[in-house]
């Protein structure tokens, strides 16, 4: 049982650098996509925007989809990890056991955010204009002239109905 012991302390004494480098890198990824968070609302905010729970949503599912890309690149820097620390004694080596995939990771996650960050209110507003023109055209191009001009006619019809029921 001491051997065991003695075996398990050895192993986290040497892959304890790795954890904390880990452990940074992942807590840092964290720390970008709340700024970019903050930088929306910020943004939001003076466009006039009402903030809602939907680009919590949007969030919640970018860290999903960052972490789970990080966990994965994490799995194969250990796998990479594992091999140096097997091959270094066999070749009298001593290269260093650093997760570079996941390090590379973390700063593509970075840059992405940052880009986020510095983008305009304006551009982000062209943009959304632009992807509302382009579902508004194939919707007209979807409809004949006549069902177009029947269907705007309805709803200005059901616009105009509430309007003369609250007169009080």
């Amino acid at each position: 049982m001491n051997f065991f012991n003695m075996e398990l302390t050895e192993i986290l004494k040497r892959v304890f650098p790795q954890i904390v480098m880990l452990a940074v890198m992942y807590f840092l990824v964290l720390a970008v996509i709340f700024l970019d968070l903050w930088a929306g609302v910020r943004k939001a905010k003076i466009r006039g925007e009402f903030r809602s729970s939907f680009g919590l949503r949007k969030t919640v599912e970018k860290i999903g989809k960052y972490y789970n890309m990080i966990f994965v690149i994490t799995i194969i820097d250990a796998m990479q990890m594992i091999t140096i620390s097997q091959i270094n004694p066999q070749i009298n080596v001593h290269l260093p056991l650093i997760p570079i995939l996941t390090f590379i990771g973390s700063i593509f996650v970075g840059f992405i955010e940052l880009k986020s960050v510095y983008e305009k209110a304006e551009d982000k507003e062209k943009a959304e204009i632009a992807q509302t023109a382009k579902i508004v055209g194939k919707v007209i191009a979807d409809i004949s002239t006549q069902d177009l001009a029947s269907k705007v006619a309805e709803y200005l019809k059901q616009t105009k109905e509430p309007e003369n029921e609250n007169t009080d």
